[in-house]
């Protein structure tokens, strides 16, 4: 019943789901992301592997990849959210490009301005799933703008919340549980590595502090987890029965094959 809960809530989410835009407290770091980073070239998108990069280019070295480049459009804000979470529409296209053997900068003929983050895919071997092609694996994101820093950092906290909650429904079935497990059992489960990722919420509206995983349970039917962004936004998901509370909706996407560096 959990895992049933849980799945629910990831198919939910991702019907909703259309990118959102935060607006940032904080200058986030842009143009550079695990050593790879974004640069122009004759008007054009290169990307360079720094020495820091290295491993991630071996797992590209001699393979087609596709640089994707998103411009984010905020739109009006979505109904019922109260303003705070705002559709966009993406606009971009991709440049297939093989990566040499031997790490060197990635060129592309990709004049387009305007772009708030790029990501580089692994496309070496295309992958067609209810008629449309699938990227095989995402190896990084790389922000250019501070808008593009605030969707990269909440999307990838977003995912970090609905993770958390799969793990939470794991628990409960692996222990035969009718509800969601306390924090005290996820803590037992998840050792140490858990005590020090999550805090436990005393309700489900309090907020984390920076860094740590926010966990609520009534050990029934209500859950919560929450977490600060970078630019200090509260994000949460809450399931309170049958009832799901979230503003991040807008940034459950299914990476298929997805790989943080």
């Amino acid at each position: 019943m959990l895992l049933k809960a849980v799945t629910g809530i990831a198919v939910a989410l991702v019907l909703l789901a259309a990118p959102a835009i935060g607006v940032a407290h904080a200058k986030l770091p842009v143009g550079e992301a695990h050593g790879v980073r974004i640069v122009r070239e004759h008007g054009a998108i290169v990307v360079v592997f720094t020495q820091r990069a290295q491993k991630l280019y071996r797992r590209i070295a001699g393979r087609v990849v596709e640089i994707d480049c998103v411009d984010q459009q905020p739109g009006p804000p979505r109904a019922g959210t109260g303003g705070v979470d705002p559709i966009s529409t993406e606009a971009g296209g991709g440049e297939n490009v093989r990566a040499p053997k031997h790490r060197r900068k990635l060129v592309t003929g990709d004049l387009t301005r305007g772009m708030d983050y790029c990501r580089i895919w692994l496309t070496a071997r295309p992958v067609r799933r209810h008629g449309e092609r699938q990227r095989t694996r995402l190896i990084v994101s790389i922000p250019l703008t501070q808008a593009g820093a605030v969707f990269l950092d909440e999307e990838e906290k977003a995912l970090e919340l609905v993770l958390a909650l799969v793990g939470a429904s794991l628990i409960g079935e692996q222990r035969h549980l009718l509800g969601w497990p306390t924090y005290e059992l996820l803590l037992d489960w998840g050792g140490r590595a858990a005590e020090q990722r999550f805090v436990k919420l005393a309700s489900p509206t309090d907020t984390p502090p920076a860094g740590a995983i926010g966990y609520y349970s009534d050990g029934q039917d209500h859950v919560a987890d929450a977490i600060l962004s970078k630019s200090g936004r509260r994000l949460f998901i809450e399931l309170d029965g049958d009832v799901l509370s979230t503003n991040v909706s807008s940034y459950i996407f299914i990476l298929r094959g997805r790989v943080t560096p």
